[in-house]
């Protein structure tokens, strides 16, 4: 949960703000109630081990402190173990390949994915702009340029 969103859940507290400034003659004193959040997502990020804040639907959210988990008698069947992956083998495509496999999805549409749409019924085509790709028109004497290699 996002801090911000916890502080301002939890509320705001009036508390009394002010200051004093002195002068030669004139000592001058400014006293104001102001609001401020219970908890500030500084001090919610803050929280020492074990202090936990506890929100009940219904009830006010308080601030509690919680022993671990260990020293109220929860006990696991085995211990939680997560495979180790630091080591594992790491494999790298060939520059050629990736260039081929682009060139094969880049290829592997037909101009038939790119038919023009039906006319809508009456001719009516106040609903919007019809698109329409451009087709290229390739030349039938060139065959297909392969990727320019660059070893």
């Amino acid at each position: 949960m996002n801090l911000h969103i916890l502080s301002r859940a939890l509320g705001n507290k009036t508390v009394m703000s002010g200051s004093i400034s002195r002068g030669k003659n004139d000592p001058s004193q400014s006293l104001q109630m102001i609001q401020r959040p219970l908890m500030t997502p500084d001090e919610l990020k803050t929280l020492s081990k074990g202090n936990f804040i506890l929100a009940k639907t219904g009830c006010y959210p308080m601030r509690t402190k919680l022993p671990l988990f260990l020293k109220w008698g929860i006990r696991f069947e085995k211990p939680f173990e997560v495979e180790e992956r630091a080591a594992r083998k790491v494999a790298y495509a060939d520059r050629f390949e990736l260039e081929q496999e682009i060139m094969n999805r880049r290829c592997a549409y037909d101009e038939d994915d790119f038919a023009e749409f039906p006319e809508p019924p009456g001719g009516d085509r106040s609903g919007g702009t019809l698109y329409t790709p451009v087709q290229e028109h390739e030349s039938e004497t060139e065959p297909p340029a392969m990727p320019l290699r660059t070893d």
